[in-house]
C-alpha cells in the first residue's frame, strides 16, 4: 500500500470526531497505589477493582480486620489475609461469567461506625491494580469530604462544557489532499507514511488465540507525532468481540517501553467468519517510533486477548 492511498483511512481517524473514541485511562500511568477513602455514605456503595490473571491486588487497610471477615467466591479468586496488618491479597483462580457479579465484603475488626466495605472486582485481560490503599475516615470528616468530591465532579463537567465549545460542531470527512494540507497532515515535504507487514516474516501471534490478523499496515503521521496500526482480524470464536480500548491496549517495543496509547477504532464487533478492521493509535516520536512493538488489546466484556510481535513503523 503506497502512502498516499494509505492515507485517507488514518487521515479520517485523525479528523472524524464521529468514530468511537475510548479515552485512555490515566491511572495506568501514575506510579505507586491507587487511594480509597471511606465515609460513613461511600461504605454502602461497592467500590470498582481492576484484577488482572497476570498478577495479584492488594488491598491495605488502615486498620485490623475481623477474624474470617473477608468474604470472596473462592471458585474465581485465591485470597491470602493478615487481619492483625490490614492486608488482603487477592489472586484469580479462573474468569467468572461476564453476568456473574464479582464481589470482595472486607469486615473491619473495630467498626467505629463502619462495619464493613464490598469491592466489586472487574476483570481485565491485561492490567489490573496492584494496590488498592483503603483509609477510613472519621464521621466527621465526612461531609467536608462530600462536598471536595462535589466540587471537583462540579469542576470537571464545566472543563467538558468548554472543551465542547472550543471543539466546535463536527468536522467534514476530508475530500482530497487539500484536505491533508488544511489538517496539518502534510506539508513542507512531510506527511504520512505507511509499511505492509507480513504475517510470518514481520509479525506474529500468539498462539492458540481465537482473534486472527490476515494482513497489518503501520502508518507514521510525521507532522503529529503519531504513529498506528491498521489490522484486519477474523475471528474464530461465536462470541462477539469488541476492545475494551485505548486504557487496556499496549504498545510495547523490546527495552519495555510502553507508547501511550490514545485511541482504539473498531467500526464494528469482531464475530465469526468476519473480517474486520481494528485501528490503534498512539503518540511517539521518531526515535520513539524505532524498533518491534508488541500490540495487546483486551476486549471489553471477558478475558480473551489479541496479542501481536514484530509491529514496526516507517
Amino acid at each position: 500500500m503506497s502512502p498516499l492511498l494509505a492515507a485517507p483511512l488514518l487521515l479520517t481517524l485523525l479528523t472524524d470526531p464521529s468514530a468511537p473514541v475510548w479515552p485512555a485511562s490515566e491511572k495506568w500511568d501514575m506510579p505507586g497505589a491507587r487511594r480509597l477513602e471511606l465515609t460513613a455514605e461511600s461504605a454502602k456503595v461497592q467500590h470498582p477493582v481492576d484484577v488482572s490473571p497476570r498478577h495479584s491486588t492488594h488491598l491495605v487497610f488502615d486498620t485490623p480486620l475481623q477474624p474470617g471477615g473477608v468474604e470472596v467466591d473462592e471458585r474465581w479468586v485465591k485470597k491470602a489475609v493478615n487481619e492483625a496488618e490490614g492486608m488482603v491479597m487477592l489472586r484469580l483462580a479462573g474468569v467468572p461469567p461476564p453476568d456473574e457479579p464479582l464481589t470482595v465484603t472486607v469486615r473491619f475488626a473495630e467498626a467505629q461506625g463502619l462495619e464493613r466495605v464490598t469491592f466489586r472486582l472487574r476483570v481485565h485481560p491485561i492490567r489490573g491494580e496492584h494496590e488498592v490503599q483503603v483509609i477510613r475516615q472519621p464521621g466527621v470528616c465526612a461531609s467536608s469530604n462530600q462536598e471536595a468530591r462535589q466540587q471537583r465532579e462540579r469542576a470537571e463537567r464545566c472543563e467538558a462544557a468548554r472543551e465542547r465549545e472550543r471543539t466546535g460542531p463536527e468536522a467534514p470527512r476530508p475530500e482530497g489532499f487539500s484536505d491533508f494540507v488544511d489538517a496539518g497532515l502534510v506539508g513542507d515535504g512531510a506527511g504520512i507514511v505507511g509499511r505492509k507487514l507480513a504475517l510470518g516474516r514481520d509479525f506474529s501471534q500468539r498462539p492458540g488465540e481465537t482473534l486472527v490478523v490476515w494482513e497489518a499496515y503501520s502508518y507514521r503521521v510525521e507532522r503529529r507525532g503519531l504513529v498506528a496500526a491498521e489490522l484486519h482480524v477474523d475471528s474464530t470464536d461465536t462470541r462477539p468481540w469488541v476492545a475494551e480500548g485505548a486504557g487496556v491496549a499496549e504498545l510495547v517495543n523490546e527495552q519495555g517501553v510502553r507508547l501511550k496509547v490514545v485511541r482504539v477504532w473498531q467500526p464494528e464487533p469482531l464475530v465469526a467468519g468476519t473480517r474486520r478492521l481494528l485501528v490503534v493509535e498512539a503518540e511517539a516520536t521518531v526515535a520513539q517510533a524505532r524498533g518491534s512493538f508488541r500490540l495487546e488489546l483486551g476486549e471489553a466484556e471477558g478475558a480473551r486477548t489479541l496479542t501481536v510481535r514484530g509491529v514496526t513503523f516507517p
